[in-house]
């Protein structure tokens, strides 16, 4: 049997895979009972956690659309920043009702949970960072800033 490509026993897990308190309550929840259910194989309800956290995620983050694949293709709009890739992961592997197998499930939970990672993680992080470089910056006198560098003239061609 070939040695698994992801060793959970000897290397931490991403960052991105502990769901954040920053996610909406809401969503968090459903997607910490998804966890829950895929670890226990209970697909079933595993597959429909996700599924309504998906929802859920249209809805706070007002997407409309008139199906699953449009909602996504919004979400996608709505957060150009985002691997694109990463969305079709979510409109390929969560569309539709029927369970999903074991390793499909764990596969959607952690895409969405990257995607829930750059919109409610990364997103503040940025945020923040740039409100406190503003801050920094709007502190400092005029005459603290250092003069823009004049550039030297360019030789002009054929001379």
């Amino acid at each position: 049997m070939p040695p698994p490509i992801i060793d959970n026993d000897r290397s931490p897990a991403p960052r991105f895979l502990t769901v954040d308190r920053r996610i909406p309550e809401a969503i968090r929840s459903l997607l910490e009972e998804a966890d829950g259910c895929a670890s226990m194989s209970f697909a079933v309800g595993g597959s429909s956690c996700v599924r309504l956290a998906i929802r859920k995620t249209f809805e706070l983050e007002a997407v409309d659309g008139d199906d699953f694949r449009t909602s996504v293709v919004g979400l996608g709009e709505k957060h150009p920043s985002i691997a694109p890739t990463l969305f079709q992961v979510i409109d390929r592997l969560g569309s539709g009702d029927e369970p999903l197998q074991s390793d499909t499930l764990k596969a959607l939970i952690a895409t969405f949970k990257a995607v829930l990672y750059e919109m409610y993680v990364l997103g503040e992080e940025r945020r923040e960072t740039m409100a406190y470089l503003s801050e920094l910056l709007q502190a400092l006198d005029g005459d603290k800033m250092p003069a823009k560098p004049r550039s030297a003239p360019r030789p002009q061609r054929g001379a």
